[in-house]
């Protein structure tokens, strides 16, 4: 799966336990032995309207405006919490039904998303050095 890969998680997990529909984008390639997930949201509360990085908002995120992508609102991603998957865990959800790919982020766009991530408060050091080092692939690619 290539960065910047928006998929609908239809069965994900919520930190009380309920399950339901969550748009993810994924933030690099899995060669590290994991992909690095990030969701989204649609509820704008206490969020700003700022095409991109808002990382000083009380929950810091990236704002996508409605028709930047492939994506029918606006939309925020939301930049306080990442999610590890492997690559096994991500093709059983595919070939489950469970999960589905919807589309990519523009080239521009995703690199602007991984250089505001990876400087985020709540990402860990190694998480950090996956993106800035996929952030430097996509950067040497011409």
């Amino acid at each position: 799966m290539e960065p910047g890969t928006l998929i609908v998680d239809n069965e994900f997990v919520y930190r009380d336990g309920s399950k339901g529909k969550k748009i993810l984008i994924v933030l690099n390639d899995g060669t590290v032995g994991h992909y690095i997930i990030i969701k989204t949201t649609s509820k704008d509360t206490y969020k700003g309207i700022s095409f991109g990085c808002q990382s000083k908002d009380r929950y810091p995120n990236f704002f996508l405006p409605k028709g930047c992508c492939c994506l029918k609102k606006n939309t925020w991603v939301m930049i306080d919490q990442f999610f590890e998957m492997t690559s096994h865990e991500l093709l059983d959800k595919h070939f489950s039904g469970k999960m589905n790919r919807i589309g990519v982020l523009p080239l521009s766009i995703l690199k602007n998303l991984l250089d505001c991530a990876s400087d985020c408060l709540d990402i860990s050091f190694a998480q950090a050095r996956v993106l800035k080092d996929t952030l430097r692939e996509l950067n040497s690619r011409k």
